[in-house]
């Protein structure tokens, strides 16, 4: 056998472990994948499938750095292979050299006529993770006149805009991903929060009933649809939502507080002693002192929510965050001797204040003209 038939033989070779190679990795064998571009590579050749087989394959198992030296490699040899471009933006990314990584798939861009839509997005990505906003919009557009319901571009350009507090442009895209084929429950329940903070209120119930339908322990999706509920004065309702929550978890401060006030509301007085207490237990919390104090009042225990205001003034100091409801429900709900009892104490408490002991004056008047 001569030289030239040697040669011919090994190119080969090394085209056959090279295409099997590729085949194998494209199943998910990536380790038998990798025997045999070792095997290819061992011949001595510097072949450019090869490099980018094992290029890809290392990156697949995120040895970006790995990855780097065998696309580099096949640059060194053809500076335009569009593959080792496309594979060594990606490991740079993997390394977080987003810079390094778009002046890579920019080259593999204009080599590929700019028509490489994943390529597009990943670009709008780093631009947004490198807090570039111009230059992000513009490749998402660019993603975009590819194909208008392209997800992931979809997807970025809601992103975008929610980071820069633009809401109902975001609102607008994340829709779009949706009606596309997004089906993660988190932007469902992000945009039924950015339909609930525009008093969307209807759209937003759809949207956390959507979640929870995907995961009917949802606590971000029970957690809002208990605020639809609330809006709607279904106190019962707002109540079974949150108490779902708590049979997973132990619940925020501002879930226990709304549950509180929710069993107030209905009248379930024990139920709502708990709510609150569970909070105290755990730290100080005014609202919930507060709800305690509530609490005493309408089971007509004024001495105790006299006890709860004092404490409350001396941690908050000032009692305007918390009097003002606490007045309301007083003057609506609360035995007559109960309340004038309250005022009173509050009164002497504040008698150094002219303008609280006016207030307080009003309140006991309209409890005594009543």
């Amino acid at each position: 056998m001569n030289a030239s038939t040697d040669h011919y033989a090994l190119k080969n070779k090394v085209y056959d472990l090279s295409k099997r190679g590729h085949a194998l990795l494209k199943s998910g064998r990536s380790s038998e994948a990798r025997l045999l571009f070792e095997e290819a590579i061992a011949l001595g050749t510097r072949n450019a499938h090869v490099l980018t087989g094992m290029g890809d394959l290392l990156r697949q198992k995120k040895d970006f750095s790995g990855a780097v030296v065998y696309y580099q490699q096949v640059l060194e040899d053809e500076p335009g292979n569009i593959f080792a471009l496309r594979g060594l933006g990606d490991a740079l990314r993997g390394l977080g050299e987003y810079r390094d990584a778009i002046g890579f798939w920019e080259t593999y861009l204009r080599l590929h006529n700019g028509n490489d839509i994943c390529v597009l997005t990943r670009i709008a990505d780093c631009y947004k993770t490198i807090d570039n906003y111009e230059k992000s919009l513009d490749y998402y557009r660019k993603a975009l006149v590819l194909n208008a319901n392209d997800r992931y571009a979809l997807m970025g350009l809601a992103d975008l805009h929610h980071k820069r507090g633009h809401e109902l442009q975001a609102l607008e895209y994340y829709e779009k991903a949706l009606a596309n084929g997004v089906t993660l429950i988190n932007i469902l329940t992000i945009v039924a929060n950015l339909h609930w903070r525009h008093e969307n209120y209807e759209q937003a119930r759809e949207y956390y009933e959507k979640a929870l339908r995907q995961d009917p322990d949802n606590s971000y999706a029970l957690y809002g649809l208990g605020n639809y509920y609330r809006w709607k004065c279904d106190y019962q309702s707002a109540v079974k939502m949150w108490e779902r929550i708590l049979e997973k978890s132990p619940g925020t401060v501002n879930i226990l507080v709304r549950l509180g006030d929710a069993y107030c509301t209905l009248g379930q007085l024990d139920a709502a002693g708990r709510s609150y207490k569970k909070n105290l237990d755990s730290a100080y919390d005014m609202l919930s002192l507060a709800g305690i104090l509530k609490v005493n009042c309408l089971r007509n225990q004024p001495q105790a929510a006299c006890d709860c205001y004092d404490e409350l003034l001396r941690r908050e100091g000032d009692d305007v965050q918390f009097m003002p409801k606490l007045a309301e429900l007083l003057l609506r709900q609360v035995d007559r001797e109960t309340a004038l009892y309250f005022f009173n104490h509050v009164k002497q408490r504040n008698s150094q204040k002219s303008e609280a002991v006016q207030a307080i004056d009003s309140y006991i008047r309209e409890i005594e003209g009543a």
